[in-house]
């Protein structure tokens, strides 16, 4: 049986109001805003209500404001958490030359 080409969205259950809704392609929205760069508040609520409508998701025109505050929430929780895994993977890349100098120095050491 053929595969298709592309890999199916996959559904995330978010609060929106005082409802949780599943939402289908919620990480590759994320992702899609945050490559484009907006720093607009607006923009980027507009820009994942239209990715989210894409993924096939039905918005009601009444919750749209609902759904843009908590996709603006989720977006600043992806943000956050892709800020401390950039700053955990420059620590692991300035922490290679300490380390590999213990191992040299240890390698040098030697107890008589």
């Amino acid at each position: 049986m053929p595969q298709s080409c592309c890999a199916k969205p996959v559904a995330r259950i978010i609060k929106v109001a005082e409802f949780e809704v599943g939402l289908l392609g919620l990480d590759q929205a994320l992702r899609n805003v945050y490559i484009s760069g907006l720093d607009d508040e607006m923009e980027i609520q507009r820009d994942l209500l239209k990715w989210i409508k894409d993924f096939g998701n039905y918005i009601s025109p009444s919750r749209e404001n609902d759904y843009k505050e908590a996709l603006l929430t989720e977006y600043r929780k992806f943000c956050a958490a892709v800020e401390r895994e950039s700053k955990a993977q420059e620590r692991a890349e300035t922490s290679k030359p300490a380390q590999e100098q213990k191992k040299k120095w240890f390698k040098s050491f030697r107890l008589t």
